[in-house]
Protein backbone atom coordinates (compact mmCIF):
# COMPACT_ATOMS: atom_id res chain seq x y z
CA UNK A 1 0.00 0.00 0.00
CA UNK A 2 1.33 3.73 -0.88
CA UNK A 3 -0.12 6.51 0.05
CA UNK A 4 -1.73 8.97 -2.81
CA UNK A 5 0.24 12.42 -2.78
CA UNK A 6 0.90 15.17 -5.23
CA UNK A 7 3.73 14.27 -7.21
CA UNK A 8 6.17 16.77 -9.11
CA UNK A 9 7.40 13.79 -11.04
CA UNK A 10 7.48 14.76 -14.86
CA UNK A 11 4.57 13.26 -16.86
CA UNK A 12 6.86 10.77 -18.69
CA UNK A 13 8.03 9.37 -15.47
CA UNK A 14 4.56 9.01 -14.37
CA UNK A 15 3.36 7.31 -18.16
CA UNK A 16 6.80 5.29 -17.76
CA UNK A 17 5.21 3.74 -14.29
CA UNK A 18 2.13 2.92 -14.99
CA UNK A 19 3.39 0.79 -17.91
CA UNK A 20 5.73 -0.94 -15.47
CA UNK A 21 3.17 -1.56 -12.87
CA UNK A 22 0.60 -2.78 -16.29
CA UNK A 23 3.40 -4.84 -17.38
CA UNK A 24 3.84 -6.05 -14.61
CA UNK A 25 0.09 -6.78 -14.19
CA UNK A 26 -0.11 -8.54 -17.62
CA UNK A 27 3.03 -10.66 -16.53
CA UNK A 28 0.73 -11.82 -13.83
CA UNK A 29 -1.96 -12.68 -15.29
CA UNK A 30 -0.33 -14.82 -18.14
CA UNK A 31 1.53 -16.84 -15.53
CA UNK A 32 -1.70 -17.36 -13.41
CA UNK A 33 -3.02 -18.15 -17.04
CA UNK A 34 -0.47 -20.23 -18.02
CA UNK A 35 -0.17 -22.56 -14.52
CA UNK A 36 -4.07 -22.80 -14.82
CA UNK A 37 -3.32 -24.28 -18.49
CA UNK A 38 -1.23 -26.72 -17.05
CA UNK A 39 -3.14 -27.63 -14.16
CA UNK A 40 -6.52 -28.31 -16.25
CA UNK A 41 -8.10 -30.87 -14.42
CA UNK A 42 -7.12 -29.23 -10.85
CA UNK A 43 -10.49 -28.35 -8.88
CA UNK A 44 -12.02 -25.10 -8.87
CA UNK A 45 -10.89 -24.54 -5.01
CA UNK A 46 -7.15 -25.34 -6.21
CA UNK A 47 -7.32 -22.69 -9.10
CA UNK A 48 -8.67 -20.11 -6.56
CA UNK A 49 -6.25 -20.31 -4.38
CA UNK A 50 -3.86 -20.63 -6.86
CA UNK A 51 -5.03 -17.30 -8.29
CA UNK A 52 -4.86 -15.82 -4.48
CA UNK A 53 -1.16 -17.08 -3.89
CA UNK A 54 -0.51 -15.28 -7.66
CA UNK A 55 -2.33 -12.19 -6.19
CA UNK A 56 -0.72 -11.92 -2.89
CA UNK A 57 3.32 -12.64 -4.21
CA UNK A 58 2.02 -9.91 -7.29
CA UNK A 59 1.04 -7.34 -4.36
CA UNK A 60 4.13 -8.08 -2.48
CA UNK A 61 6.16 -7.92 -4.80
CA UNK A 62 4.92 -4.34 -6.32
CA UNK A 63 5.13 -3.31 -2.73
CA UNK A 64 8.70 -4.15 -2.30
CA UNK A 65 8.82 -2.26 -5.75
CA UNK A 66 7.07 0.82 -4.34
CA UNK A 67 9.49 0.34 -1.04
CA UNK A 68 12.62 0.74 -2.81
CA UNK A 69 11.57 3.46 -5.69
CA UNK A 70 9.53 5.68 -3.28
CA UNK A 71 9.92 4.85 0.49
CA UNK A 72 8.60 7.88 1.50
CA UNK A 73 5.20 6.97 0.39
CA UNK A 74 4.31 3.63 2.20
CA UNK A 75 2.74 4.72 5.41
CA UNK A 76 4.52 4.00 8.61
CA UNK A 77 4.06 0.32 9.19
CA UNK A 78 3.60 -1.10 5.96
CA UNK A 79 7.10 -1.63 4.58
CA UNK A 80 8.94 -4.65 4.98
CA UNK A 81 6.57 -6.43 7.84
CA UNK A 82 3.74 -5.83 5.03
CA UNK A 83 5.38 -7.91 2.10
CA UNK A 84 6.68 -10.54 4.24
CA UNK A 85 2.73 -11.13 5.38
CA UNK A 86 1.84 -11.10 1.57
CA UNK A 87 4.70 -13.51 0.81
CA UNK A 88 3.78 -15.95 3.28
CA UNK A 89 0.23 -16.08 2.54
CA UNK A 90 0.93 -16.50 -0.99
CA UNK A 91 3.58 -19.77 0.21
CA UNK A 92 0.63 -21.38 2.45
CA UNK A 93 -1.66 -21.01 -0.58
CA UNK A 94 0.71 -22.70 -2.74
CA UNK A 95 2.17 -25.34 -0.41
CA UNK A 96 -0.84 -27.68 -0.29
CA UNK A 97 -1.27 -27.23 -3.97
CA UNK A 98 2.54 -28.58 -5.01
CA UNK A 99 4.24 -28.89 -1.64
CA UNK A 100 3.07 -33.04 -1.60
CA UNK A 101 5.00 -33.30 -4.84
CA UNK A 102 8.13 -32.98 -2.80
CA UNK A 103 7.91 -33.32 0.60
CA UNK A 104 5.49 -35.68 2.74
CA UNK A 105 1.91 -34.32 3.95
CA UNK A 106 3.07 -34.33 7.29
CA UNK A 107 6.11 -31.85 6.47
CA UNK A 108 4.28 -30.10 4.25
CA UNK A 109 1.89 -29.23 7.32
CA UNK A 110 4.31 -28.93 9.54
CA UNK A 111 6.05 -25.98 7.35
CA UNK A 112 2.83 -24.11 7.05
CA UNK A 113 1.82 -24.50 10.92
CA UNK A 114 5.64 -22.73 11.18
CA UNK A 115 4.90 -19.88 8.10
CA UNK A 116 1.29 -19.32 9.99
CA UNK A 117 3.27 -18.31 13.38
CA UNK A 118 5.40 -16.48 11.24
CA UNK A 119 3.36 -14.41 9.42
CA UNK A 120 1.15 -13.91 12.94
CA UNK A 121 3.79 -12.60 14.37
CA UNK A 122 4.76 -10.17 11.56
CA UNK A 123 1.01 -9.13 11.63
CA UNK A 124 0.93 -8.24 14.88
CA UNK A 125 3.94 -6.25 14.82
CA UNK A 126 2.67 -4.71 11.85
CA UNK A 127 -0.72 -3.65 13.87
CA UNK A 128 1.54 -2.00 16.32
CA UNK A 129 4.02 -0.36 13.83
CA UNK A 130 0.77 0.90 11.81
CA UNK A 131 -0.52 4.79 12.32
CA UNK A 132 -4.30 5.39 13.37
CA UNK A 133 -5.20 5.60 9.57
CA UNK A 134 -3.43 2.13 8.27
CA UNK A 135 -5.18 0.47 11.98
CA UNK A 136 -8.72 1.90 10.95
CA UNK A 137 -8.23 0.18 7.34
CA UNK A 138 -7.58 -2.89 8.43
CA UNK A 139 -10.05 -2.60 11.16
CA UNK A 140 -12.85 -1.47 8.16
CA UNK A 141 -11.59 -4.24 5.96
CA UNK A 142 -12.27 -7.22 8.64
CA UNK A 143 -15.55 -5.55 9.77
CA UNK A 144 -16.44 -5.47 5.62
CA UNK A 145 -15.38 -8.79 5.27
CA UNK A 146 -17.05 -10.25 8.13
CA UNK A 147 -20.39 -8.85 7.40
CA UNK A 148 -19.97 -9.98 3.97
CA UNK A 149 -19.24 -13.64 4.90
CA UNK A 150 -21.33 -13.95 7.77
CA UNK A 151 -24.52 -13.27 5.06
CA UNK A 152 -23.11 -15.49 2.59
CA UNK A 153 -22.02 -18.32 4.86
CA UNK A 154 -25.73 -18.13 6.36
CA UNK A 155 -27.29 -18.34 2.92
CA UNK A 156 -24.86 -21.08 1.79
CA UNK A 157 -25.60 -23.04 4.79
CA UNK A 158 -29.48 -22.51 4.51
CA UNK A 159 -29.42 -23.52 0.79
CA UNK A 160 -26.87 -26.86 1.67
CA UNK A 161 -29.36 -27.95 4.37
CA UNK A 162 -32.19 -27.42 1.74
CA UNK A 163 -30.48 -29.68 -0.10
CA UNK A 164 -29.80 -27.27 -2.57
CA UNK A 165 -26.23 -26.79 -3.23
CA UNK A 166 -23.45 -29.51 -2.66
CA UNK A 167 -20.92 -28.66 0.51
CA UNK A 168 -17.82 -26.81 -0.22
CA UNK A 169 -15.29 -27.97 1.27
CA UNK A 170 -12.78 -26.13 3.84
CA UNK A 171 -9.98 -25.66 1.13
CA UNK A 172 -12.54 -24.03 -1.00
CA UNK A 173 -13.98 -21.67 1.81
CA UNK A 174 -10.32 -20.15 2.33
CA UNK A 175 -10.06 -19.40 -0.75
CA UNK A 176 -13.36 -17.74 -1.13
CA UNK A 177 -12.44 -16.48 2.59
CA UNK A 178 -8.85 -14.52 0.72
CA UNK A 179 -10.84 -13.07 -1.95
CA UNK A 180 -13.55 -11.27 -0.09
CA UNK A 181 -10.70 -9.97 2.65
CA UNK A 182 -8.48 -9.01 -0.58
CA UNK A 183 -11.47 -7.11 -2.20
CA UNK A 184 -12.68 -5.57 1.29
CA UNK A 185 -9.00 -4.28 1.76
CA UNK A 186 -8.73 -2.38 -1.86
CA UNK A 187 -12.26 -1.14 -0.95
CA UNK A 188 -11.10 0.23 2.80
CA UNK A 189 -7.84 1.12 1.65
CA UNK A 190 -9.14 3.44 -1.43
CA UNK A 191 -11.30 5.81 0.63
CA UNK A 192 -8.66 6.52 2.53
CA UNK A 193 -6.43 7.35 -0.72
CA UNK A 194 -4.03 4.06 -0.12
CA UNK A 195 -3.24 2.08 -2.92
Amino acid sequence: MSRSEASTQPLIVKILGGLAVGGIGALTGYGLASIVEVEQGASWADSLALAMAVALLAIAVLSAVTLALRPSTIPRGCGVLQIIVFLLAGLMFLAPIYGPSWFSADMVFGGIVVLLVVQTVANLMLWRAADEMLRQVMAETSAMAFWALQTALFLYAAAERLGLVETVSGWGLTGILMAVYLISSIVAAARRGIH
